[in-house]
């Protein structure tokens, strides 16, 4: 067999007709060069990491996903920033630094194709509908078809090795890859959102096209060189493939089987996981393939979610986001070289025309064919642009065709700043267009006030667990729902989506879907036994969403919205706790605050947050037979509309016979600082209030004159020694007049509950009775009273 060895530049360099292989020649232990290496990768990752954090910091406000800043830090550092000052570049950037740093940031691409290919649904490719399948089709093949077409046209115009990376580099600029969407879409928080749900399905089948074309071009790469080689690529690459997809899920659901009673899969899994990862990467890079096919291969053939997928994502991510990745953020920065790419900039002309051209013909394409799904102007231009993101997935693409020799330095700095400008752009442009949020605000009254009190009431119940669910039930039975005014009720079971990249809806009454979880089962059974044993005037029907915490309630909102829902009923962010232990210290439920903020802010109904403080008034509900309880409820009544709602809900409940109710108005002194208009409503409502209550044993009324925050408080108080109060409703607004809570703003912890829901909650008010804070609709266009603080 001939071959040469040539001696460049400390490395030797061997070529076997096919076959490159660099040996870089290191140091020995005993040179003082190592130790000042070391240093330096220690170094150059330090600064990468501050520059990525400064980047964020300075591209927050124009809502831009991670990777952006995180690609431009690394450019920062290389030789279109500070690379570019020769001395700096000397000094802390070496042929060593440069290899390791390259090597391990090759590694994190590895891992993180991994990860978000165990967190891909494959599945949802055959639940998806005609809508996915068309605007995924169209979206492929009319760009390849066009790219071609100007290909085949300059073919014998560009350059040789252009004509044979020019169809690949299309297709990175055409095919839209599952990991980089699904990440820049959960930085802009649209994951849950209609449009976002939508663009994750059809990435799923556009990214089965992408690793079909990636194979192609491998196999057509090896053809040129020697057909048997061809040949042994598909055969070791089908063979790989097939002993994962039939090795690797059997294995995972038998350990799912063996950890079901547990939150997550033991360690052991997830360390044969990641050298799973390594020896797959190893073994399609050994058999001539990328090297990234093989984790993404395995990640995928993982089933998501609990239990094994769950662990791995909970135990890998955030090192490979926040240190692996880093180190390909900045092999990415050092291979750019911006001053490099100007120079070149006339023959750089092809693929800037193929870039552009793809780009182009991507979004035109999928803006057609959804607007032909009778999708709105709006939302198809949103689902153009979001199937035109790019990002980690790309850019490993690009370092691939460069270490291929397809791309050389500045063709390969066009690819990242294309890019680069063509995700910005796009981020840009769907934060412009695009606002979940807009369909939740609706001119039509879906409150409790406004609802016929013979006539079907419905509500959203969000539960987190077993606690909440308890809790559920209380209210639900003192609400008192009957034969006449029956109750709806949707029970939503909110789960942090943990193991999975796309958020899933899950409607229980059909049987073909299940998201398997033990304390899933556990509520669902209590729902069925709850709604046997109350069917005659509530009607249950049960739910489950797996999304992120931060954007949980546009999953609560879209589906009151859907639902004609009148009220949500929302558990508090702390969970009950034992009596006579601190409330101030009661377990948290992690992201539950913003979510309950948010949803106040969105709601397209009325809104009540429901706060245990522990589990003594609400601990059993009264059966058949058993001794009856009786309850004392207190309304404060400070005016204004959440005021007038929180009063026809205890109007409701005072129906129930176990129920006595007190209802307490706060006013003025001679009505100073009073909004009249509101006042006026209030008389009426308080009026028609009391001329059904008139006769009411159950029912006390007071009215209570206060001239600032502290007498109210006073008052409060002396209302709780003199009876024991089971649970406390109050408005979430500040009334109809500052003066009545003045001073109590300093001392809020929990400011979206409002001033008075806070002080009810907190450690300071001794009670042990239960606290809902009621919120009304707000219509579209309402502006709120300026006296209600929001989160």
């Amino acid at each position: 067999m001939d071959h040469t060895a040539v001696e460049l530049n400390g490395s030797n360099v061997i070529n076997f007709h096919d076959v490159t292989i660099i040996c870089q020649k290191f140091c020995n232990t005993r040179s003082p060069d190592c130790p000042r290496d070391f240093s330096i990768i220690l170094f150059d990752l330090s600064v990468v990491l501050i520059l990525i954090h400064i980047m964020r910091f300075l591209m927050k406000p124009l809502k831009q996903p991670k990777v952006i800043p995180d690609v431009l830090a690394g450019i920062i550092l290389g030789p279109s920033g500070l690379g570019h000052k020769k001395n700096f570049a000397k000094a802390y950037t070496t042929e060593i630094t440069e290899f390791i740093i390259t090597n391990i940031g090759f590694i994190g691409l590895m891992f993180f194709v991994f990860v978000m290919g165990v967190k891909t649904d494959l599945c949802a490719a055959t639940k998806a509908g005609k809508k996915h399948w068309v605007i995924a089709s169209v979206g492929v093949v009319i760009p390849h078809f066009v790219g071609y077409l100007v290909i085949s046209n300059i073919i014998n115009e560009i350059d040789p090795v252009l004509r044979y990376s020019g169809g690949c580099i299309i297709s990175v600029m055409i095919i839209t890859t599952f990991p980089a969407t699904n990440s820049i879409l959960k930085d802009m928080n649209l994951l849950s959102s209609e449009v976002g749900r939508l663009s994750l399905t059809t990435v799923v089948m556009s990214d089965i096209a992408g690793i079909s074309v990636m194979i192609l071009f491998e196999a057509i790469k090896l053809a040129r060189r020697n057909k048997i080689s061809m040949l042994y690529f598909l055969l070791t690459t089908f063979g790989f493939g097939g002993l994962i997809s039939f090795g690797v899920p059997p294995l995972m659901k038998w350990i799912n089987v063996k950890n079901r009673k547990g939150k997550f899969a033991e360690q052991n899994y997830v360390i044969a996981s990641l050298i799973g990862c390594l020896l797959s990467g190893f073994t399609a890079d050994f058999t001539g393939g990328a090297m990234g096919n093989g984790p993404i291969w395995l990640g995928l053939a993982m089933p998501n979610g609990p239990l094994a997928g769950a662990t791995i994502v909970h135990n890998v991510e955030l090192i490979v986001n926040e240190v692996f990745m880093p180190f390909a953020y900045a092999t990415i920065g050092l291979k750019t070289n911006v001053f490099e790419m100007l120079q070149s900039w006339s023959h750089l002309t092809p693929i800037f025309a193929f870039g552009v051209i793809s780009f182009v013909t991507k979004l035109l394409t999928t803006i057609v064919a959804a607007k032909f799904m009778d999708m709105s102007y709006r939302d198809s231009a949103t689902t153009g642009f979001m199937l035109n993101l790019r990002g980690q997935t790309e850019y490993y693409a690009c370092l691939h065709l460069y270490e291929l020799k397809y791309l050389s330095t500045p063709s390969f700095t066009l690819m990242v700043v294309m890019i680069t400008t063509m995700t910005s752009i796009s981020c840009c442009i769907i934060n412009f267009l695009y606002d979940p949020t807009i369909p939740y605000k609706i001119n039509k009254k879906r409150t409790i006030q406004h609802t016929m009190q013979e006539s079907e009431l419905r509500i959203l119940a969000c539960i987190y667990d077993q606690e909440s669910l308890s809790s559920l039930f209380n209210f639900l039975e003192f609400s008192n729902p009957t034969t006449k005014s029956p109750f709806k009720v949707y029970t939503l079971n909110l789960i942090e989506l943990i193991g999975r990249g796309a958020p899933i809806f899950i409607d229980h009454t059909k049987p073909n879907e299940e998201y398997w979880d033990d304390n899933n089962e556990v509520v669902h059974n209590s729902i069925k036994f709850y709604e046997k044993a109350h069917m005659e005037c509530i009607t249950m029907n049960f739910f489950t969403s797996v999304t992120p915490n931060r954007t949980m309630y546009q999953d609560i909102c879209e589906f009151a919205l859907t639902n004609k829902v009148g009220f949500i009923i929302l558990p508090f962010h702390k969970k009950c706790i034992e009596v006579g232990n601190d409330f101030s210290n009661a377990n948290l439920r992690p992201g539950v605050q913003s979510t309950n903020a948010n949803t106040l802010s969105h709601a397209p109904c009325s809104v009540g947050i429901f706060a245990c403080k522990n589990f003594s008034p609400w601990g059993t509900l009264t059966t058949i037979g058993s001794q009856r309880i009786h309850r004392q409820f207190a309304i404060l009544f400070l005016g204004g509309p959440d005021a007038r709602e929180a009063l026809t809900l205890a109007g409701r409940m005072v129906e129930h016979p176990d129920v006595s109710l007190i209802v307490v108005r706060f006013l003025s002194n001679e009505y100073k600082g009073d909004d009249i208009l509101e006042r006026r409503m209030d008389d009426g409502v308080i009026t028609s209030f009391w001329v059904k209550n008139e006769r009411n044993e159950k029912v006390e009324y007071k009215e209570v004159v206060v001239s600032d925050g502290s007498e109210t408080i006073l008052a409060i108080q002396s209302l709780n020694h003199s009876v024991p109060i089971d649970l406390w409703i109050v408005g979430r607004n500040n009334g109809i007049n500052p003066t009545l809570l003045n001073g109590l703003s300093e001392w809020s912890d929990d400011p979206y509950l409002g001033l008075l829901g806070d002080f009810l909650v907190s450690m300071d008010f001794d009670t042990s009775g239960s606290v809902l804070v009621v919120q009304q609709q707000v219509l579209r266009d309402q502006q709120r009273s300026k006296n209600c603080v929001c989160l």
